[in-house]
């Protein structure tokens, strides 16, 4: 390994990845610092877009916009929990981070009117299956704060839509859905090729209720055995999803604001040594420290957009 960290890294402050003890918590601390960095990075794009009016004045880019700040949240709360092992809490903001990064990506990259309308239609009518229930238990506790509130919400939502659409809501909502109850989420991420970190298995254990006899069987009574290594594997594809996802939606603020192509090239640069070092580290901690017994997944993104120039058009 180059003992000299890349400009761009230094830069950034990203650790030096040969400077790391070879031990699993120093690297896990090492994770950690540049999935901060990388946060940070998500934030101030985030920021950014929020105070151009060139873009953030669509429907559509509202939407992404609002799905590239789950992201960003989605995976700050999932570096933390990994890599202080609360291995069920991380699962749980893994299919977060799935669900948020396949959506955004798959919508920016599969620029469809009719995607986008069925994206609204789904929530339309999820929010009015929502409603009844609010208002089955506003029979039991009509004056209860939060029950109100949650109506009003509802409410104001569905009619907001009807304004520019009309819908009728169905008994069965069940192909309305859009998210992980449904396999919408695998669907997408073949489409665009980012469904590595899919999992049906922790799917269906994110649904154990919880404090449940099965949930403490599960989760908890075995915790030291279950949680006894870090998925340093999982980690690093957490960051290439979040920095795929962040190119293309890149690509997409740039296209719309008509901004500089240096200024793109500038922003791949950051993207492109963000990657890198993920790619290096996770190289270099199993050389030097290794993963017995734990699963490696051998799908990468190093032909994806993140590690290639590429400009909207």
């Amino acid at each position: 390994m180059n003992k000299n960290l890349p400009f761009m890294q230094w830069q950034l402050g990203l650790p030096s990845i040969d400077s790391i003890d070879n031990t699993e918590q120093a690297f896990g601390d090492a994770f950690l610092s540049a999935g901060q960095i990388l946060y940070k990075y998500l934030l101030k794009i985030k920021s950014n877009c929020e105070i151009t009016q060139e873009f953030s004045g669509e429907p559509f880019n509202l939407a992404v916009l609002g799905l590239f700040a789950k992201m960003c949240r989605s995976y700050y709360s999932y570096i933390l929990l990994e890599v202080h092992k609360d291995r069920s809490g991380s699962q749980i903001f893994i299919e977060h981070l799935c669900e948020t990064t396949l959506t955004l990506t798959y919508l920016l990259e599969e620029v469809d009117k009719s995607i986008f309308a069925k994206y609204i239609q789904a929530s339309i009518h999820q929010a009015g299956y929502l409603l009844i229930q609010v208002k089955e238990q506003l029979i039991q506790a009509p004056s209860h704060p939060d029950l109100l509130k949650l109506q009003n919400q509802l409410e104001n939502f569905i009619s907001k839509q009807e304004q520019s659409e009309s819908f009728e809501l169905l008994p069965d909502l069940g192909s309305y859905l859009w998210g992980s109850k449904t396999d919408n989420t695998a669907k997408r991420g073949a489409v665009v090729g980012l469904n590595f970190l899919s999992n049906p298995a922790r799917q269906i254990a994110t649904n154990v209720i919880p404090a449940s006899y099965l949930d403490i069987q599960l989760n908890y009574l075995h915790s030291k055995e279950q949680s006894s290594q870090i998925d340093f594997t999982a980690l690093r594809d957490a960051a290439y999803l979040c920095l795929h996802a962040t190119q293309a939606f890149l690509e997409e603020v740039f296209g719309d604001c008509q901004t500089e192509i240096n200024d793109l090239e500038e922003e791949q640069q950051t993207l492109n040594a963000l990657y890198e070092w993920f790619y290096n580290a996770h190289i270099y901690y199993q050389m030097q420290v290794g993963q017995t017994g734990q699963k490696q997944n051998s799908s990468s993104l190093s032909n994806s957009k993140i590690t290639q120039q590429k400009h909207p058009g």
